[in-house]
């Protein structure tokens, strides 16, 4: 009698993953989100210097190919730990900058913050490169995609969270010093996540091995073009490059319209905010089971439908067409979270799935570093391009009844526009195993509509972690 095939469970310990992820995604949330942005807006920074502020972790992120070899010596776990306590340092030195006299200059501010943000994305940058490497090895492959879900769902509750909190506090104290307590919050939060950190469980030490992608390559340094030009792992490089290019100009463009184009308060932009966690974490919980059912590339085209959906709505308000209101805001936000949310989640368990054993950091790194670039340096600009679009534009021009063409509409028209043309290297990404995008839409619409709804419901009734 053939013995019962073995049947994938999580690792022991993996809980500590998932609460490392609630403090981690606390801290980095009001350094690098949206309190940041309002902060450095309440100081009359330029649209330039938030597409900077924006940038700056992206751009940082290069430094994971040259860390990639050292984290394989090193050892993922000691050098990811390393990292997360270095930067947390830089957080703290945030927090004084806001708890500076009132007489200190706002642009004195503007530069010590961006220094301090400046050194937080670099040590960032060096050891997030053993983060995804470590995870892949303690994951089994069956599995991964409710791991992504589950993780991608505890962040977007902590988010969550510190909007919720950002906007009470910030309607009720509008002050320098409310920034402070955010951002000493966020330090607090660095430290707790570290001891979580700390008990996700280690790994042994990787193995030099030859890779059936690369047969005649041995593993005594990465060989970086054949990585590259790996066929599969180039395809899904160039749609997210392609997709983030145009993406990445909402970084850029949220805060600026919500302020000046709707006149919405702070507490409004955190509270919508928190509310787009809400909805992110629902769908990353339904997404994960699903995902590991039919593969990534169905979710992402349908993760791309709704997407483009969401972009056409704000352009239809940037342009007047459709009216400001709250109750179209909470209409359109929801639809956005869902398609970036599931597009995320798809997209990193394609590339888990598609990498070879060899050089694993590499892959990842590479990957990392192709779309860091793409959102580092676009929002810079894109920020120029606004303050310039803000210059000679002013509030637009009529082209109908209805419609104005003005610097935000253009700016959402040229999102939609590029992420029609990366749908194109979407239908080329390579997935063996994946359902075709008929069987998924047959599933989702006709098969097993109550059984999403009860995924959706289901955290309410009980939060359960597994191999905890």
């Amino acid at each position: 009698m053939n013995p019962s095939p073995r049947v994938a469970v999580m690792p022991r310990g993996v809980i500590n993953a998932y609460l490392f992820q609630i403090f981690n995604s606390s801290s980095w949330s009001l350094i690098l989100g949206m309190p940041m942005l309002l902060f450095l807006k309440s100081m009359d920074a330029s649209a330039a210097t938030l597409g900077a502020t924006v940038a700056m972790t992206p751009l940082f992120a290069v430094l994971q190919i040259p860390a990639a070899d050292y984290a394989e010596r090193v050892g993922y776990k000691n050098f990811v730990v390393r990292g997360w306590a270095s930067r947390s340092i830089f957080i703290l030195g945030i927090a004084i900058v806001a708890l500076l006299p009132g007489r200190v200059s706002p642009n004195l501010r503007i530069a010590l913050t961006l220094f301090m943000m400046a050194c937080f994305a670099a040590t960032r940058g060096i050891s997030v490169c053993g983060l995804m490497p470590w995870i892949t090895h303690i994951i089994p492959e069956p599995l991964r995609g409710a791991f992504i879900a589950r993780d991608v769902m505890c962040t977007h509750l902590a988010l969550t969270g510190t909007m919720l909190l950002s906007s009470v506090c910030v309607g009720a104290f509008p002050s320098f010093h409310t920034f402070a307590a955010f951002f000493l919050f966020s330090y607090g939060s660095a430290l707790i996540s570290l001891v979580f950190l700390r008990r996700i469980p280690d790994i042994k030490a990787v193995q030099t091995e030859v890779s059936p992608a690369f047969p005649r390559q041995k593993c005594v340094r990465p060989p970086w073009k054949e990585m590259l030009l790996f066929p599969p792992f180039l395809k899904y490089v160039l749609f997210n490059v392609g997709l983030n290019f145009f993406v990445s100009a909402l970084g850029v463009i949220w805060v600026p319209f919500m302020k000046d184009g709707l006149h919405a308060s702070n507490s409004l932009i955190l509270g919508l905010s928190a509310y787009s966690s809400i909805v992110c974490a629902l769908v990353s919980r339904v997404a994960g089971p699903i995902l590991d059912r039919t593969g990534s590339r169905p979710l992402m085209a349908f993760s791309s439908a709704l997407i483009l959906i969401s972009q056409t709505g704000w352009m239809l308000v940037a342009s007047g067409t459709l009216p400001g209101h709250i109750w179209i805001l909470l209409l359109l936000v929801p639809v956005a979270a869902a398609g970036y949310t599931i597009l995320g989640i798809s997209c990193t368990r394609l590339l888990m799935g598609i990498v070879p054993e060899m050089g694993r950091s590499h892959f990842f790194a590479i990957a990392s570093v192709a779309v860091s670039l793409t959102m580092g340096l676009m929002p810079i600009i894109w920020g120029f391009t606004l303050d310039g679009l803000n210059r000679h534009l002013g509030n637009g021009f009529v082209l109908l009844p209805g419609w104005s063409w003005n610097p935000y509409s253009l700016f959402y028209a040229l999102i939609i526009i590029g992420t029609l043309a990366s749908q194109f290297l979407r239908r080329r990404l390579d997935e063996p195993r994946a359902m075709s995008t008929e069987e998924f839409m047959r599933i989702i619409l006709i098969q097993s509509p109550i059984r999403l709804v009860n995924r959706v419901l289901s955290p309410l009734r009980i939060f359960q972690f597994p191999g905890g």
